[in-house]
C-alpha cells in the first residue's frame, strides 16, 4: 500500500498489548497445566500460575512432543516455547 510504513504499522498496531495498556494484571507467557493439577508458566518472570492471568493455556502433553508429565522446571518450558 502506498505510503504505509510496514515497520511503524507493526509497532503501532500489532505489538501493543491491550492488557498492558489497560494496566490489567496479566502474563504474556503460556500456562502449562499438568495431569496432577499443578501448572507452570513459560515466562520466568510470571507472578503466579493463575489461569485468569494467562491468555494461552495448554495441556502438558502438548509440550515437547507429549513427554512433559515428568515434571520439569519452568525454565525448560521457556526453552520449548
Amino acid at each position: 500500500m502506498p505510503g504505509l510504513d510496514a515497520v511503524s504499522w507493526y509497532q503501532d498496531g500489532m505489538s501493543r498489548c491491550q492488557d498492558c495498556g489497560a494496566d490489567l494484571d496479566h502474563c504474556h507467557g503460556t500456562l502449562v497445566v499438568h495431569g496432577d493439577g499443578t501448572s507452570d508458566c513459560t515466562d520466568a518472570a510470571c507472578g503466579g500460575a493463575d489461569a485468569i492471568r494467562h491468555s494461552l493455556i495448554i495441556d502438558c502433553l502438548a509440550v515437547l512432543g507429549g513427554g512433559c508429565c515428568v515434571k520439569q522446571d519452568a525454565q525448560d518450558f521457556a526453552a520449548a516455547s
